[in-house]
C-alpha cells in the first residue's frame, strides 16, 4: 500500500482544483452553473478523502489486506463524482472531461489488468451518459457569449487548461509513486541481503554449537589421558619422548578448546545482548583490555570526545573492534595500527588503519567472506571481518575497506548511535 498515501494527496489536490474551477467559472466567466449541487459533490469528495486519510494513517486492517480493493473503490467513486461534476456543468461540452484519463492512468499504475480495464470501461460508460443527461450552461446555446467563434475559443482555452492540468497531475503522481516504489525496492533488497547474512551467521552459530557439543567430551577425555600419560612417563626409565608427546597433545587440546570457545561462546552467545549507553572512549578502553602487552604497544588510539555516546550491545561492539585491530596488527607485522572514531550525523564511524602490505583487488573483493583468510593455516579462521560486517549492518551501519598494495589497509566500521530508534530491527 505504498501508493495509497499518494492517492489521498492527489484527491486533496483534486478538491482544491474543483473549488478553484467552480469559482472561476461562476465569478470570472459568469456561467450560470448550479453552485449548491456542485459544492455538494466537492464536499462528498472531501469527506470521503478525509475518511481515507484516517484509515491510511491508522493502517486499518482492510487496507493492509485488500489495498487493491480499497484503491479500486476509491477510483470508482472518483469516476462517479467526476461524472456528476461534468453533468452539472455542461456535460460532454465541458473541456474537463479529459480528466477521465487520469483515473484510467492511475488504475493502470496501481491496479491489475482486469481492474484497470474495468475502470476504463466505467469511464467510457460515464462519458457516454453525459450525452444523455447533463445540465446545459450558456456556452451550449450561445446566450452568454453571443458568437460561435467566441464559444469555440472559450472551449479551446478550457481544453488547454484541462490538458495541462492532466499532464501535471499524471507527472506528479506517477513520479512520486515511482520514487516511493524505488525506495521500497531498495529497502527490500537491503533487508534481503541482511537476512541472507543473518542466515549464514545463524548457520555458523549452529555449526559451532554442534561442534562444541560433539567434540567437548572427546577433548576432555584426551586431556585426562594426556595428563595420565605425562605422569606415567615421568616415572619411566626414558620419559623424555613420552613427556614431549603428552605436552604436545595437551597444547593441541587447549588450542582446540580456545577455537571452539571463540566460535560457539564468545560470538554466538552475544546475539541477544541488550543494548546499553556507552561512550566511544569506554569502548576503546574495553577493547584495549582484550589485547596483550605487545599488541597494546603497537596500537595508537586517536582521542575521541567523551560526549560521543552510542546505545549498542557493548560486548559485541568491543569484540568486533578488537577483531579489526588484531587483523591490522597481523597484517602490519611489526608496524603500528591506528584506531579512531568520529560522528557522522546519526552514526558513529570507527576507523582502523594499518601500515601493512595491503591487498590487491582480487583479495579485497573477497575480504569479509566467511572462512576466507590470507593468514597462514592455523593463524585465523577468516571470520573476523564477516562477523564485524554482520554486526555493523545489524546496528544500522556497514563495513567497508580501502587498501593499496604496499600502503596498508583502512577499515571503516560504521554503526547507528541508537539502532532501535533509527528504525533498525
Amino acid at each position: 500500500m505504498v501508493w495509497l498515501p499518494w492517492l489521498v494527496r492527489l484527491r486533496w489536490i483534486s478538491v482544491a482544483g474543483q473549488l478553484l474551477t467552480v469559482a472561476v467559472a461562476r465569478w470570472a466567466f459568469s456561467l450560470p452553473i448550479p453552485m449548491r449541487a456542485l459544492m455538494t459533490v466537492v464536499a462528498v469528495t472531501a469527506a470521503t478523502n478525509l475518511l481515507a486519510n484516517v484509515l491510511v494513517r491508522r493502517r486499518a486492517p482492510p487496507l493492509r489486506t485488500r489495498a487493491d480493493l480499497a484503491a479500486g473503490l476509491v477510483l470508482t467513486l472518483d469516476v462517479l463524482l467526476l461524472t456528476a461534476l461534468l453533468g452539472l456543468s455542461g456535460g460532454p461540452a465541458n473541456p474537463f472531461s479529459v480528466l477521465y484519463l487520469v483515473h484510467v492512468a492511475l488504475a493502470a499504475l496501481v491496479l491489475g489488468m482486469r481492474a484497470s480495464v474495468a475502470i476504463a470501461g466505467l469511464c467510457a460508460a460515464a462519458y457516454a451518459t453525459l450525452f444523455v443527461w447533463h445540465v446545459p450552461v450558456s456556452w451550449d446555446h450561445g446566450a452568454h457569449l453571443g458568437h460561435g467563434a467566441e464559444r469555440i475559443g472559450l472551449h479551446l482555452q478550457g481544453m488547454w487548461i484541462a490538458t495541462a492540468l492532466t499532464g501535471v497531475l499524471l507527472a506528479y503522481f506517477v513520479s512520486r509513486i515511482a520514487a516511493a516504489l524505488r525506495q521500497r525496492e531498495t529497502q527490500v533488497l537491503r533487508l534481503e541481503r541482511e537476512a541472507a547474512r543473518n542466515e549464514k551467521l545463524v548457520a555458523l552459530a549452529a555449526l559451532s554449537a554442534g561442534a562444541a557439543h560433539e567434540l567437548g567430551s572427546p577433548l576432555a577425555t584426551i586431556a585426562v589421558a594426556a595428563r595420565e600419560l605425562e605422569d606415567a612417563a615421568s616415572e619411566g626409565a626414558e620419559p623424555g619422548a613420552l613427556r614431549e608427546d603428552a605436552r604436545l597433545i595437551r597444547a593441541e587440546v587447549d588450542r582446540c578448546r580456545q577455537i571452539l570457545a571463540r566460535m560457539a561462546g564468545e560470538w554466538g552467545n552475544e546475539a541477544g545482548e541488550a543494548p546499553v549507553t556507552v561512550s566511544v572512549p569506554d569502548l576503546f578502553q574495553a577493547m584495549v583490555a582484550t589485547l596483550d602487552v605487545r599488541e597494546r604497544a603497537r596500537l595508537r588510539i586517536l582521542e575521541a570526545p567523551d560526549s560521543l555516546h552510542l546505545r549498542v550491545p557493548r560486548r559485541a561492539v568491543v569484540r568486533a573492534l578488537s577483531s579489526l585491530v588484531r587483523n591490522g596488527l597481523a597484517a602490519s607485522e611489526d608496524g603500528a595500527v591506528e584506531i579512531g572514531a568520529d560522528a557522522q550525523r546519526a552514526h558513529v564511524r570507527f576507523r582502523v588503519a594499518d601500515d601493512g602490505a595491503g591487498m590487491d583487488e582480487a583479495v579485497l573483493a573477497r575480504a569479509g567472506e566467511p572462512f576466507f583468510t590470507t593468514r597462514v593455516p592455523g593463524a585465523g579462521m577468516g571470520l573476523g571481518l564477516f562477523l564485524a560486517r554482520a554486526l555493523a549492518e545489524q546496528l544500522g551501519g556497514g563495513l567497508s575497506l580501502e587498501s593499496t598494495l604496499g600502503r596498508g589497509t583502512t577499515v571503516w566500521f560504521e554503526i547507528h548511535r541508537d539502532p532501535l530508534r533509527g528504525g533498525v530491527s
